[in-house]
């Protein structure tokens, strides 16, 4: 039976059919849970971060440029500190008084130090801090051109980075303010981005601008992405775990800022979801096999069972019962199968009884059809010795005769001890010899251990008998009849009777038609004894009996049967076969 045809495999698949969309739902729902929250709270974020940019970063950088321009357009001092050389009393007293004026107005911005810085003189000053540590700014300054519009410009100053500014109060005197992209990251750390978040600043091209625990892979990949942060988010794949990127642009200057979630830390809000994506798979497949564990106790051993003993009784065996079971439906199908084994079983029995009866009406049809070859020629013979006053020759043809009919008269007896049928062959060639005096004679060689096997009755004599009718000649040497038993050296169970002859031997039609099987399909009523013989044989032994007919080496005629080696009887004329 091939499996994808068997009920065992075709409601597994259905099982399968059912529970599999219903896992996959549960899988897709979980998922798109997941995504709907990850959007939530990028969204969150994104606009948590464009408000922080608009007020915390945008407004500080809008006021400070605003004060700037104020301030070199209507100072006094600024405007008139190109007017003096630098080593000139009037220049250090004006420029005290700027930055005195700028450090004053310092604490209303969020920046880190004002500087006003004199082209000509090459002289740079800061309102907080040592002016040596902005030497990158001072080189910048020097180079830049005027910057009516105070824009804010990155600039890397040592190992840190900055913005700064500056506007010209005069061709040579520029007011300008610096403040650190550390700093202006402060407001964005107050937000709340979970365990191990963090907030980071990139400059145009996707450099970070502050210290950053990404990858060189999460860089390039956060470069690739920079368009896609604009009121949206990408997820960064990083050796920890996934990150969720949102960030934007600076309306003042080319900073952007970039606020790295964890993913896990969306996902501790979501236990349950989380949980429930791998735990309801799981337990559907515990549930699936436990529940073919119990269809396969339940359902399918039982009809295997079932299956298994159909096939038994196919093969013959009708002892094979089914053991009850639990379940009424199956209850009934094991009691029904039991109880037509039983009958098939009794059946069978009665049909057996009754063939055994027809073949034994059968093979006493076939003795008693042999019994009349004989008579007619035993009573001419006794008339021929009476008419010839041969009175001692009569004697024994009366001894001989009356032993002969003592054994065929028998016919309630299906299997005789061979030395049993040696000795009515004796009785036979007996007769023979005194119907044909010095033209006969007969040797026998039969081991005593053979000669106590069973064969079936009048198994050997047709073929003596055969041999005399159509192999004796009336002229030349007399016709020797050889009788001998032997036991198989290759298989202790069999062992093989051969009757041959010194006469004319089977003529070649014959002995091919005979060698082919098909003398058994007819039979005619010059050979109805060698027939009986045979069907016999097939009735009692099948395939385990043989016969072979052949001619001999130097004349005359050979025929071997080979038999089962039968010892012992039930002492009622059947034999154990």
């Amino acid at each position: 039976m091939k499996l994808f045809q068997s009920l065992q495999f075709k409601l597994i698949i259905g099982i399968f059919a059912m529970l599999v969309p219903l896992v996959a739902y549960h899988l897709y729902t979980n998922f798109y849970a997941i995504q709907v929250v990850r959007e939530k709270v990028a969204s969150s974020n994104n606009d948590l971060v464009d408000l922080f940019m608009q007020s915390k970063v945008d407004q500080v950088l809008e006021d400070t440029s605003n004060y700037l321009l104020t301030r070199a357009a209507g100072d006094p001092d600024v405007l008139s500190l190109n007017l003096y050389p630098d080593n000139d009393g009037e220049y250090q007293l004006r420029k005290a008084r700027i930055i005195n004026r700028l450090r004053d107005d310092l604490v209303l911005y969020r920046i880190n130090t004002f500087f006003l810085y004199s082209r000509k003189a090459q002289d740079l000053t800061v309102t907080d801090g040592n002016y040596k540590n902005f030497g990158e700014l001072a080189g910048w300054l020097q180079k830049s051109s005027t910057n009516d519009n105070a824009e804010w410009t990155i600039l890397r100053n040592g190992d840190e980075y900055g913005l700064f500014t500056a506007v010209h109060a005069s061709p040579d005197v520029m007011l300008g303010a610096w403040i650190d992209v550390d700093n202006l990251l402060v407001p964005f750390r107050q937000l709340n981005l979970g365990g191990g978040g963090e907030v980071m600043m990139i400059g145009p091209n996707g450099e970070p601008l502050t210290p950053s625990s990404l990858s060189d892979t999460g860089l390039d990949d956060l470069r690739h992405h920079l368009k896609s942060l604009d009121g949206s988010y990408f997820v960064l794949e990083q050796p920890e775990g996934k990150e969720l990127a949102v960030g934007t642009k600076s309306a003042q200057s080319d900073i952007r800022v970039v606020v790295l979630v964890p993913e896990r830390s969306l996902l501790q809000r979501l236990t349950f979801f989380v949980r429930a994506a791998w735990l309801i798979p799981l337990g559907a497949v515990l549930v699936l096999g436990l529940y073919i564990f119990l269809l396969k106790r339940v359902l399918f051993r039982p009809l295997s069972d079932l299956i298994r003993g159909m096939r038994r009784i196919i093969q013959g065996d009708l002892n094979f019962r089914l053991a009850e079971d639990k379940t009424s439906e199956l209850l009934f199908l094991s009691s029904t199968y039991n109880h037509m084994a039983d009958q098939i079983k009794q059946l069978r029995i009665g049909i057996y009884e009754q063939e055994l009866r027809v073949k034994q009406a059968e093979l006493k049809h076939l003795q008693v059809q042999i019994n009349p070859h004989f008579y007619l020629n035993s009573l001419h013979i006794i008339y021929s010795l009476a008419t010839l006053k041969l009175h001692g020759n009569v004697q024994k043809m009366a001894l001989y005769l009356a032993d002969y009919f003592k054994f065929t008269i028998r016919t309630n007896r299906t299997h005789v001890a061979l030395h049993e049928e040696i000795k009515h062959i004796s009785n036979y060639l007996e007769i023979q010899k005194l119907r044909y005096p010095d033209m006969l004679d007969f040797e026998m060689h039969i081991p005593v251990p053979l000669g106590a096997s069973a064969i079936p009755a009048l198994t050997v004599q047709p073929f003596v008998e055969n041999a005399i009718i159509h192999g004796i000649r009336m002229e030349g040497e007399a016709f020797i009849v050889r009788i001998e038993a032997k036991a198989l050296t290759d298989d202790p169970e069999l062992f093989t009777i051969e009757i041959s002859d010194n006469g004319v031997g089977f003529p070649p039609e014959q002995l091919a038609q005979l060698g082919s099987g098909s003398f058994m399909e007819e039979a005619d009523g010059n050979h109805i004894g060698i027939w009986n013989v045979m069907y016999r044989l097939r009735l009692y032994f099948g395939e385990r009996a043989a016969v072979e007919f052949a001619n001999g080496v130097t004349g005359g005629a050979v025929v071997k049967l080979t038999l089962p080696l039968q010892l012992g009887s039930d002492g009622g004329g059947h034999v154990h076969v």
